[in-house]
């Protein structure tokens, strides 16, 4: 008799206790493959950087990044000097090169960029920094792919 009121009474609770409060979403990643690799704050790359999957930059990068269809992110602690050529690029932190995306380029708010931006799509959020030019023709930003296959080959 004394047991089925306090089961009665726990329901309620353990409903509560089941629904946490909402948390922050994990981002979500544009990429079809779902994997993203992460270049820490502390990595200081020099030379070309060449991949198969999202890549985001914490650190510092020079030189060139070539990610065909994957998305390159540069964190809010990155700082390149790099062109970069990606399906989408998002700069947060610092970049000093030309931006190649086949589908769009992102400045954030927090985002530095000093170059040529060749993409269909160009965001740039309130806040964000930009010196260079923008061409947003979308058959533009697909020959940029080409030298890097020439670079290898020569």
């Amino acid at each position: 008799m004394f047991d089925k009121p306090k089961k009665e009474a726990e329901k309620p609770a353990a409903k509560a206790s089941a629904s946490p409060a909402p948390s922050k979403p994990a981002p979500a990643s544009n990429s079809n493959s779902g994997q993203t690799t992460t270049i820490g704050a502390s990595i200081k790359l020099n030379g070309e950087l060449n991949g198969d999957e999202d890549l985001l930059i914490q650190g510092q990068a020079e030189g060139n990044i070539y990610l065909k269809q994957h998305n390159l992110t540069i964190g809010e602690q990155g700082v390149i000097k790099a062109n970069a050529f990606a399906r989408t690029i998002t700069v947060c932190g610092t970049l000093t090169g030309d931006l190649n995306g086949v589908e769009k380029v992102t400045i954030t708010s927090t985002g530095k960029v000093r170059g040529n931006i060749v993409s269909p799509k160009v965001i740039l959020e309130e806040g964000a920094t930009f010196k260079g030019s923008i061409d947003m023709d979308a058959k533009a930003a697909k020959p940029a792919s080409q030298p890097a296959a020439s670079a290898k080959s020569a």
